[in-house]
């Protein structure tokens, strides 16, 4: 298993509620503990639908993702999920600081056990020096008696190292709701109703912020997929396929919906110990 930082680019929306009971409401993808998740199919169908689109890696599409349509044989690329690591909050005239918690970063030393993070699960933390033993207030949460952690933590290169908190588990889904892009949307009637009305409904988006960090894991194996009509035929020795993979993932994205007015553009970086 390699595992890869998932940064947002851009607010990104995967949709978490079907049409019958969102109201007028489109809000993202949460788990049952309603923290934030990618979920692996997600992901999957959008590196499959930028590689089909892209006519250097357009060759490699059946052997990383399998068939489609009638053709379900797997590819040789298998994606996991993206699970929150590092969360950002806009605080007013002090800029972004970016929020964990023990649960994401225990999850982060699971996957990569050459991480060791040692946590008070109760302690507020903080990566600034300058406030350690102070009182600090991100939007409307108060923390109180903010320890200074020197340590290294698992961090992409776009967050600043010395910007992070780390609250208990019970306050990161209050961070993670303040620091949600919300957006109103608005769709219009083709005529005017009785009333001269053109709207004919009201509804907010939510989207993961710019910046949030999540953690993903592929794998591969060494599989012959059957080829396609159209495709070059491969082999299982054939490493060309597999020597382009990284190449491919490491670059921007767009994933889930609402990419034409602005919404989706990831960027996918090796994770560094």
């Amino acid at each position: 298993m390699t595992l890869a930082w998932l940064t947002c680019q851009e607010p990104v929306h995967i949709g978490g509620a079907d049409s019958s009971s969102r109201g007028n409401n489109n809000p993202i993808y949460r788990l049952p503990d309603r923290s934030p998740a990618i979920p692996g199919s997600s992901l999957r169908g959008a590196l499959r639908e930028h590689a089909q689109t892209d006519p250097t890696y357009q060759p490699h599409v059946t052997q990383w993702f399998g068939g489609q349509h009638n053709n379900i044989s797997p590819g040789s690329i298998g994606i996991g999920w993206g699970w929150p690591v590092w969360f950002p909050l806009h605080v007013l005239g002090y800029g972004n600081w970016w929020v964990s918690c023990p649960a994401w970063l225990t999850r982060v030393c699971q996957l990569d056990p050459s991480w060791t993070v040692n946590l008070d699960p109760t302690q507020v933390y903080s990566t600034c020096p300058d406030l350690n033993g102070q009182t600090v207030y991100l939007r409307w949460l108060k923390l109180t008696n903010v320890q200074h952690y020197s340590d290294s933590l698992p961090l992409p290169d776009s967050i600043h190292s010395k910007r992070c908190f780390i609250v208990p588990d019970e306050h990161i889904n209050l961070m993670v709701d303040m620091g949600l892009v919300r957006q109103p949307r608005v769709s219009l009637k083709d005529e005017p109703d009785e009333k001269g009305n053109l709207v004919d409904n009201l509804f907010a988006v939510e989207g993961l912020p710019p910046g949030a960090a999540f953690l993903i894991s592929w794998t591969q194996r060494d599989i012959t997929p059957p080829t396609e009509e159209g495709d070059t035929p491969q082999t299982a020795s054939d490493n060309s396929a597999l020597d382009q993979w990284p190449n491919f993932l490491h670059q921007e994205h767009d994933l889930g919906g609402l990419w034409s007015v602005g919404y989706g553009r990831i960027k996918i970086a090796p994770f560094h110990n």
